[in-house]
């Protein structure tokens, strides 16, 4: 489940490594984040100094949560996360626990993203290292072509509706797309190239550009 978090309060409690970490991705993905903790990372105190989020510099109170849509328990402490954990299921806000996931109610994935396309990697908060692991290989296989091909159908998507007006129709075009050399076109830059392939293979020559 990928969740659109643009704009919406998290709170994230805790100031170490693991809680840095969280911050970063949600500041990232356009989060307004919230941070509980006496004390901060270097790199955290720069994000909230930088007014990316919101440090309050006290133990966590379950207030903390108010407003919040996700929360993510990254402390130190077994007793502190397991807290944050119980009053945020109380409220109906999903919370992660960064040192025992099974108590959570979900796991943050590994991610690759090219443009549009975002591929999740998890071992179910296993191991993280395998995680990582794994997205490397990903990344090597999936380059930025990927994200030239996301970009050059979502451009194409209105013409390919006009023309297959079903979805079989649409799907067959398109899978005989991906059987065309498109994606070597754009690895090697030939990005006119591979429009003018894209429109021939998806039968859009008759439709106006």
């Amino acid at each position: 489940m990928f969740v659109d978090i643009g704009g919406r309060r998290c709170l994230v409690v805790g100031g170490g490594t693991i809680a840095t970490d969280k911050a970063r991705k949600l500041v990232e993905h356009g989060a307004v984040l919230r941070v509980v903790s006496p004390d901060v990372t270097a790199e955290l105190a720069a994000m909230t100094a930088a007014g990316g989020a919101e440090h309050r510099g006290r133990t966590y109170l379950p207030e903390d949560l108010d407003g919040c849509t996700l929360a993510f328990a990254a402390t130190d402490r077994a007793d502190v996360n397991r807290a944050v954990a119980a009053d945020a299921r109380e409220r109906g806000i999903p919370c992660n626990v960064a040192d025992a996931p099974a108590r959570g109610d979900f796991t943050v994935p590994s991610v690759v993203r090219r443009g549009d396309l975002a591929i999740a990697v998890s071992t179910g908060g296993a191991s993280p290292v395998v995680a990582r692991h794994v997205r490397r290989r990903i990344e090597e296989a999936y380059g930025p072509e990927w994200e030239a091909l996301i970009a050059l159908l979502r451009d194409l998507r209105g013409d390919l509706k006009a023309r297959h007006r079903d979805m079989p129709g649409r799907r067959a075009a398109v899978e005989r797309l991906m059987e065309s050399d498109v994606l070597r076109r754009l690895a090697e830059g030939d990005d006119d190239g591979a429009r003018a392939l894209a429109r021939r293979v998806l039968d859009l020559e008759g439709v106006a550009a």
